[in-house]
């Protein structure tokens, strides 16, 4: 029996994330240990010195980002991927914030479309449940 991908899933890729303290970085590709490596290899290069860690690993990218979870002793970065859409991503990091019963607010930090781009973000604030 034959087996035929279809285009869309040969444009299929991965999206590995490594974090430092101060930021967030990426790489897409379709191996998961040089996608990660390349995202490590990047927060070493411009987080000043700070410990850099291989968080994670998504495969398919599809529409990915990060948010930043502010808390009331400290703050954490969330990734979400493989969104079908930009709205899915948005409405997903919205539905996040919403259900940290510890969150005071959220803000959207990057949105990533399947081809890699960074997008210009706009509603980027998300009220959470502890907000003042």
């Amino acid at each position: 029996m034959l087996f035929m991908m279809s285009p869309a899933a040969h444009a299929a890729s991965g999206i590995g994330f490594a974090q430092a303290e101060e930021g967030t970085w990426y790489c897409k590709g379709d191996d998961p240990v040089a996608a990660l490596k390349c995202a490590a290899k990047k927060c070493e290069a411009e987080a000043a010195g700070q410990g850099c860690v291989r968080t994670k690993w998504c495969f398919n990218a599809r529409w990915s980002g990060f948010m930043t979870v502010f808390l009331p002793d400290f703050h954490s970065t969330e990734i979400i991927c493989g969104a079908p859409d930009r709205q899915a991503l948005h409405a997903a990091f919205k539905a996040y914030c919403a259900g940290n019963k510890y969150a005071l607010n959220c803000s959207l930090s990057i949105m990533i479309d399947p081809s890699g781009k960074e997008l210009e973000i706009t509603d980027a604030e998300f009220p959470g449940p502890k907000a003042p």
